[in-house]
């Protein structure tokens, strides 16, 4: 059955007024300009549609997003090919942890070249909750308040797409670049001995050819680096889309409670003071209906990938710790630079996932103070006042049934979960790091064991 009219309609004229009201403002705080820096990387990632691309910056996008795919799949086909070969364990686990990143990262790109619509509707609902929150309090107070927020989600989510980027980046050059050092550094110990070394390539892979060449390792060296490179864009690309989306989110969430809070001019006109409060609280309810609408769109997007995502960060922290437990710690070259980037390694993974699950939590909590928030907003004041205003016992049980609606909406909680089995949050953060270390020592003891 649906609402009664009074409760969720607006006047005609009404509504047209808000609408060019928020249309103006729309003209200088839209929000393409808070997550502008988020559509260009994904513009250039042939992600989403960029209108203002010239034709040779399309192409060449174009080109360099099938060139680095290309690349990333076959050596991600290299390293599976040196798995079946391979029956140390070590070796084993240093494999398979490289693959899970390459592969989630290659799954998380061609995802999103996939389901590049299913993006653009995301982005075009989270502008209608962007509408709907500056509708809530369309004061110059209210209005200030909101783009402060957003300004706030606009300059994090910017800073978490240079420092992801650069912490990719650089953990996929260091990585790289640790079997030169450590090759040069074999190279002046076999010239002393007077011994033959063979060259190191950065990943574990099967090729048909002779790395002693020097023409040969050249290309598979570089096919490698692009390789590495390619897997960490992909993750760059999602990991930023997705984090603004909460922080976006997030902020929206903590501006209407603090909205819902203000009963500054509540005792001015006692009329007029229902009247606002009547539309504000139509106007959380919108929004509140509004931005649910979006995070099940997002949830149904980002399932699939953030199951992968959690079920890959597992692997990696519990292979990562099992190496780190074998490692023989020794004052050489070779073993320091193995346990500084497995701890880069582990450190990437766990903040990756640290991430997620922090702003999850934070969007949970926010969406259950919703109702604390809307039951302080000073409505039993003026339904129970002491005035006799005619039609006001109409309009307090309008009130009342608003802020019966709200407060049982957000009596149920919102959930985001990584596929069927993980609910993103900080206590399955702690689980996954739990269980990661305690399935280290567990391969630690059988390696003990079988030596």
């Amino acid at each position: 059955m649906s609402p009664p009219a009074p409760l969720f309609s607006r006047n005609v004229n009404q509504n047209m007024s808000e609408n060019d009201e928020v249309s103006k403002r729309e003209d200088t705080i839209s929000l393409k300009y808070y997550i502008a820096h988020v559509l260009l990387v994904l513009g250039y990632a042939r992600i989403w549609p960029v209108k203002t691309f010239s034709l040779i910056t399309a192409l060449i996008s174009t080109g360099g997003t099938i060139f680095f795919i290309l690349i990333n799949s076959v050596l991600l086909f290299s390293e599976i090919v040196a798995v079946t070969m391979n029956h140390d364990l070590r070796l084993f686990a240093n494999i398979i942890g490289v693959i899970g990143m390459h592969a989630v990262g290659l799954i998380k790109w061609c995802y999103c070249l996939y389901k590049n619509k299913e993006i653009v509707d995301i982005v075009t609902k989270l502008g209608s909750c962007h509408v709907l929150c500056q509708r809530l309090d369309d004061s110059e107070e209210g209005c200030q308040t909101y783009n402060n927020e957003m300004e706030y989600a606009r300059k994090y989510s910017l800073y978490f797409l240079w420092c992801w980027t650069f912490a990719c980046i650089y953990g996929v050059l260091h990585w790289c670049a640790n079997p030169l050092l450590l090759e040069w550094t074999l190279d002046q110990i076999s010239a002393i001995n007077q011994t033959s070394n063979q060259r190191i390539l950065p990943f574990v892979a099967w090729y048909p050819l002779n790395t002693n060449n020097i023409y040969n390792y050249v290309s598979l060296y570089l096919m490698q680096l692009i390789g590495g490179i390619s897997p960490a864009l992909g993750i760059i690309c999602y990991d930023t889309f997705y984090v603004t989306m909460l922080m976006v989110i997030y902020v929206q969430f903590h501006y209407i409670t603090m909205a819902m809070k203000k009963t500054d001019n509540i005792f001015a006109n006692e009329s007029e003071a229902m009247f606002n409060l009547e539309k504000k609280l139509k106007n959380c309810v919108d929004c509140h209906v509004e931005i649910k609408t979006f995070l099940k769109m997002l949830q149904a997007f980002s399932g699939p990938t953030m199951f992968a995502q959690c079920i890959e960060t597992l692997i990696i922290l519990c292979l990562v710790s099992f190496e780190a437990s074998v490692i023989k710690i020794a004052f050489d070259m070779e073993s320091i630079l193995k346990l500084w980037s497995l701890l880069e390694y582990f450190l990437a993974a766990a903040f990756q996932l640290y991430i997620f699950c922090f702003l999850a939590t934070q969007i949970e909590y926010l969406g259950l103070k919703m109702a604390d928030s809307v039951y302080c907003c000073g409505w039993e004041l003026l339904i129970f006042g002491k005035s006799k205003l005619y039609g006001k016992e109409l309009k307090g049980r309008d009130i009342g049934r608003l802020v019966q609606v709200i407060m049982i909406q957000a009596q149920r909680p919102i959930v985001l979960t990584g596929g069927p089995f993980y609910v993103l949050s900080l206590e399955t953060f702690r689980v996954i790091m739990s269980m990661a270390i305690s399935n280290a020592l567990i391969l630690h003891t059988l390696i003990n064991r079988d030596e």
